[in-house]
């Protein structure tokens, strides 16, 4: 085969993904993959309890290893739950018709129906798609960290962020989640209120099935500081199980001030404030902290 021939061996893209393992010809579970333009979906069946859609984010997109895996794959592997997982090659916020195509086949097949329990996640660009398809699974909860509601400009013209997303094709059904997310079962959107533009689109969920899990200092990048953290679990464990407040999600995000993230995250908040001496109090503070903790471990 030809050396740029994509279906030739590449031993630096990595080898087979631990889903295809499961579900090839010999595998020990049920399933499928299928792949159309942008997108790909990929079905491990390990129970009918609990099924979790996850979707891309923005890191994830456009990976182009052998070994790709869905959002939040080994997570689902780990309980033993049924996984859908949603991939996309760019920033496409899944955008696409045939992706929506799919999603309708699989209601009118009776898919979702076949589980006790449906929870789609995702975060930013996923985080707008699982509350936007949410309604295929009506009673489903969804986890979504720092979402979009939206990138149709006619609708929120001050959303400036991720241009390539608004490039996308907006005139597409189920492209406001905010008109989607009222029969989800339980709606958990965790975001910094700090960040404008992630507030402004939780604002715009007027529904009475929306839990505001709220922390400063995440930024908009809130699953990653929770990963960080090695919290990012625990959340989406509690939230699955339809567990979380905003109580409960305080403690568990009390470590966060201990970051890096979350020093330039909040230096970023003051310094386009214009609170140029708050920021230097801060960034003392910070440094002290983080050197009577080393030396608190190190003692």
């Amino acid at each position: 085969m030809a050396p740029n021939d994509p279906t030739s061996e590449n031993p630096d893209l990595g080898s087979l993904p631990n889903w295809y393992t499961e579900i090839f010809p010999a595998g020990a579970r049920n399933g499928f993959y299928e792949k159309f333009g942008d997108h790909s979906a990929v079905f491990v069946e390990r129970d009918t309890h609990q099924l979790i859609i996850s979707f891309d984010n923005l890191s994830d997109a456009g990976n182009p290893r052998y070994d790709r895996e869905p959002w939040a794959a080994k997570f689902c592997r780990d309980n033993g739950w049924s996984h859908l997982g949603i991939f996309a090659q760019g920033p496409t916020w899944f955008r696409s018709k045939q992706l929506i195509a799919l999603f309708d086949r699989l209601r009118n097949e009776g898919f979702f129906q076949r589980f006790k329990n449906v929870t789609l996640c995702g975060a930013s660009m996923g985080g707008f798609a699982a509350m936007a398809f949410c309604d295929f699974a009506p009673g489903a909860t969804v986890i979504a960290f720092s979402p979009q509601t939206t990138l149709d400009q006619t609708v929120v013209p001050w959303e400036n962020r991720f241009q390539k997303g608004h490039d996308q094709d907006w005139s597409l059904p189920y492209s406001d989640a905010a008109d989607q997310v009222s029969r989800a079962g339980r709606l958990y959107i965790i975001f910094d209120p700090m960040d404008a533009n992630d507030r402004a689109h939780v604002d715009r969920l007027q529904c009475s099935n929306l839990v505001r899990l709220t922390a400063i200092g995440l930024g908009h990048k809130s699953a990653m500081t929770l990963r960080r953290m090695e919290q990012l679990k625990t959340v989406m464990a509690e939230g699955v199980s339809n567990q979380l407040t905003q109580a409960r999600f305080q403690k568990i995000t009390q470590g966060r001030k201990d970051l890096y993230i979350y020093r330039t995250t909040i230096e970023g908040y003051l310094a386009a404030r214009g609170k140029h001496d708050v920021l230097k109090k801060f960034r003392r503070t910070f440094k002290t902290r983080r050197r009577l903790a080393k030396e608190n471990t190190n003692g």
